[in-house]
């Protein structure tokens, strides 16, 4: 899942701002086997699809300083339920 966040992140253009809804969207789109098979590694744990975006939203910290870099605002954007929330934004370097 590392490599497949991280293509994802590379084909966002440079000084582009995105949130995780928007890694968790091009995951469910583009690679739905991996975004289901990551997924179905927490199905024993309550609030499945919470936890499986929170661990997923994660995953982008690891490339701080290389190719992104977390702002220091939060964006609004829509969950995968369709209710708009708060989460990290984070812009290509």
């Amino acid at each position: 899942m590392r490599e497949i966040i991280e293509n994802i992140i590379k084909e966002i253009e440079r000084g582009v701002a995105f949130d995780s809804h928007f890694i968790i969207d091009t995951l469910i789109r583009d690679y739905s086997d991996d975004y289901l098979t990551f997924v179905s590694a927490h199905l024993a744990t309550s609030g499945v699809t919470e936890y499986a975006h929170s661990e997923i939203a994660k995953l982008i910290t690891p490339f701080e300083g290389s190719i992104v870099e977390r702002l220091p605002r939060q964006s609004w954007s829509y969950n995968i339920r369709g209710k708009a929330n708060k989460c990290a934004l984070w812009a290509r370097i």
